[in-house]
């Protein structure tokens, strides 16, 4: 039989509607399994993977220096909870927390490198928090603040920051501590006050005997003091020092939830058995219970 032109043309069109139907089943076949990849949540993906990143500071001893640290025990016991192993992504703190965030947690450096799966030392502050909004803060593991460290042999008791119109006081740059020091008493101690890169080059100074005393976070005066019977610790003779303290936690992309759960969860089981302040006692830290 002849097809006439118009049955020909209706066949031709449905066939090629057929082909197109078969190709993107086809097709469909192909991608589903990409699609379902990249469906993966975040915790979903570091079980596959094996490997969970863990952003940590450098230079920051006790918590995360040369390779150790409180932070770096805490992430390898983080990730084996998870049952994976942990790999360290060391990074140098950019000018404020933001560029650490968006580097380190939900964007990467432009540079190429990172985001981590987690941030350890996070700052869990509400008023904080409720601005970054593409980051989830959770599972606060230690209560830091800051304190002063003193000679006994130059300094027996310390009662006020008198005795720093006299005598050198060591802080690190751009912290709080050196604000409090500049201004304090209208600027009384600005000629004896020593800047230092670090805390822990601060420390450093302490123990030579260059400085008489070093006001910083107190974990890391006493990791970097690590029970010296020649120095004392004690808080800070200022109002402002004295209610300055910060819970220390953790830190996700926001949509990482599962991932936030299962850390939480490890962080409780941490603090529970007495984990978490072994690990702090190994780095001369007391844990402060947030």
């Amino acid at each position: 039989m002849i097809r006439s032109p118009a049955t020909a043309s209706r066949s031709f069109r449905f066939g090629i509607r057929a082909m197109f139907a078969f190709a993107g089943l086809v097709l469909a076949c192909i991608v589903a399994p990409l699609a379902h990849a990249e469906e993966l949540s975040a915790l979903a993906k570091i079980r596959q993977s094996g490997v969970l990143k863990v952003a940590l500071y450098k230079n920051f001893a006790p918590f995360s220096h040369d390779g150790r640290g409180v932070d770096v025990d805490l992430a390898q016991a983080l990730a084996a909870k998870l049952g994976v192993r942990m790999s360290a992504l060391w990074f140098d703190a950019d000018e404020n927390m933001e560029d650490d965030l968006r580097n380190m947690v939900w964007k990467g450096h432009y540079l190429g490198y990172g985001p981590a799966d987690v941030m350890m030392h996070a700052p869990i502050d509400p008023a904080y928090m409720a601005k970054v909004d593409r980051v989830k803060f959770f599972a606060p593991y230690h209560r830091e603040r800051y304190a002063i460290a003193r000679r006994l042999d130059v300094l027996p008791t310390l009662d006020s920051f008198e005795p720093f119109e006299k005598l050198g006081i060591g802080v690190e740059g751009d912290t709080l501590a050196a604000t409090v020091m500049l201004s304090a008493d209208g600027g009384r101690y600005r000629q004896t006050i020593k800047t230092y890169r670090t805390a822990g080059e601060a420390v450093e100074a302490l123990k030579s005997g260059s400085v008489a005393a070093v006001m910083a976070q107190q974990g890391e005066l006493e990791g970097g003091l690590a029970g010296d019977a020649r120095m004392a610790i004690d808080l800070p003779p200022h109002p402002i020092l004295l209610k300055r303290q910060w819970p220390l936690g953790l830190a996700v992309k926001k949509q990482s939830d599962d991932l936030a759960q299962a850390l939480q969860v490890a962080i409780n089981e941490l603090i529970a058995d007495g984990s978490l302040k072994s690990i702090m006692q190994r780095h001369g830290v007391s844990h402060r219970q947030p």
